[in-house]
């Protein structure tokens, strides 16, 4: 069951200040773990562990800064004697035309949302290694496992490199006691959308990503399928059973996400995209 699984143990989590991070943390302190709440906004992330009470602390944390979030992972395991969990789910999103998007937003993106958790990882299993267990549970998107997704390059991008970096952790770790999982969900109603750069694109752009958002699953549900994902030790977490049903359409016929991707894109080009 998800509530023994997590009983007892000790996860940090990052972007813990809102969105799949807070709901995380709500749902393991539920569990019984002792959670670490971290986040870039100090506020928030305080928020959160007032929230859960005293089986909660937060810290103030840059996933992208490599030193930081190593002597964050060293402080954790030292206060508590070990760390059981690390959810890197830290992220941002940036969209529009690849001849419109800057290299320094390419840059900004990868630096958290592939190095953030890269960091994240590589600390976390350095400790474990020492525990001779641990579990690393990287968050990902249902954009890391279709290919062609136009519009959301570095996004997809960075997401991709974040599920084959996991699975090849969880080969390696495996016979050395350590656990690894990757969640891919579809649309999560998140405040993602609303801190994303949009290049070169009009306004309602944004709108529309903001509504698209709205539909998808709540943060909580979310949070919820994911422990589900780990306490048995999924490989790939994806969710809901459409972004399933649709991988598996694009894998047999081939092609299909890049030919909705056209029509997005000429759409985009019409209504969105700013003029030259």
């Amino acid at each position: 069951m998800v509530g023994q699984y997590f009983k007892g143990k000790i996860a940090l989590v990052t972007g813990a200040g809102s969105g799949i991070g807070r709901a995380l943390c709500l749902h393991l302190a539920e569990a019984g773990a002792t959670v670490v709440c971290t986040d870039i906004n100090m506020e928030n992330a305080t928020e959160t562990s007032q929230v859960i009470g005293d089986r909660a602390i937060a810290y103030y944390l840059n996933v992208s800064d490599e030193l930081s979030v190593n002597d964050l992972v060293d402080l954790v395991a030292t206060k508590y004697g070990h760390i059981d969990f690390i959810f890197n789910n830290a992220g941002i999103a940036v969209s529009g035309e690849l001849r419109d998007i800057k290299l320094s937003d390419w840059k900004k993106l990868m630096d958290i949302n592939f190095y953030g958790v890269l960091y994240g990882s590589q600390a976390a299993y350095q400790m474990m290694l020492k525990q001779g267990s641990g579990h690393i549970v990287n968050i990902a998107s249902a954009a890391g496992l279709a290919d062609g997704l136009a519009l959301m390059a570095p996004y997809s991008v960075s997401k991709h490199a974040v599920v084959n970096y996991t699975h090849i952790l969880r080969v390696e770790g495996k016979a050395l006691g350590i656990r690894a999982s990757v969640v891919c969900p579809g649309f999560v109603d998140t405040a993602i959308g609303k801190s994303a750069v949009e290049a070169n694109a009009k306004p309602n752009w944004k709108n529309k990503a903001l509504d698209a958002l709205k539909k998808g699953v709540s943060p909580e549900k979310a949070a919820a399928l994911i422990l589900k994902g780990v306490a048995s030790n999924q490989e790939t977490i994806v969710f809901p059973w459409a972004i399933k049903i649709a991988m598996k359409i694009d894998r047999i016929l081939g092609g299909v996400v890049k030919i909705m991707m056209q029509k997005e894109l000429a759409d985009f080009r019409k209504n969105y995209r700013l003029p030259d």
